[in-house]
């Protein structure tokens, strides 16, 4: 980014492709952010941490997800021979190396990202995980609610930076 010279200040000159937003002005009420979270499943195990989330409990909430999603992997059928069940222990053994099997992903936006960080570096020092990181940019809407009665209530695209974080067994 260029800065130029004004008043014997520099003020940060933006490309034309960038438009920044005015201000929301002071005295109107904002209800938001909203950002559309995917729902958990099976198969899209995403956690999102906000700033309140205590330490310990997203811990074990990842670990709890890691560990239901390795039961699910070695399940086999009850009546199955037992040459059976070693097939399908070494069919899973040898998939859980591949990428996405019983994965965990932690998101963190804004003031979450610290703790989001230190999630994935306490993953990382335990050994037996393997974290990878990304940063992300999410939209989020904020309504703006205009009181008087010849306005409408407008609508805002944020953006926020966020961090993903992707936790996998060895």
């Amino acid at each position: 980014m260029a800065k130029e010279k004004t008043d014997g200040r520099s003020a940060e000159v933006l490309p034309s492709s960038v438009v920044k937003l005015p201000p929301i002005p002071k005295g109107k009420p904002r209800s938001g952010p909203h950002t559309t979270h995917k729902k958990l499943t099976p198969k899209n195990r995403i956690i999102y941490i906000s700033p309140k989330t205590p330490f310990m409990s997203a811990v074990k909430r990842v670990q709890k997800q890691l560990n239901a999603g390795l039961r699910t992997q070695t399940a086999a059928p009850k009546n199955a021979s037992l040459g059976s069940r070693i097939r399908q222990l070494k069919r899973d053994s040898t998939s859980s190396g591949e990428k996405g099997s019983s994965t965990v992903t932690v998101m963190g936006t804004g003031r979450a990202i610290e703790k989001t960080l230190s999630l994935a570096s306490w993953f990382e020092q335990a050994g037996d995980y393997e974290v990878e990181m990304r940063t992300k940019t999410i939209g989020t809407v904020d309504d703006i609610v205009v009181e008087d009665d010849d306005g409408e209530d407008e609508s805002r695209v944020r953006k926020l930076s966020g961090l993903e974080v992707s936790v996998r067994l060895k």
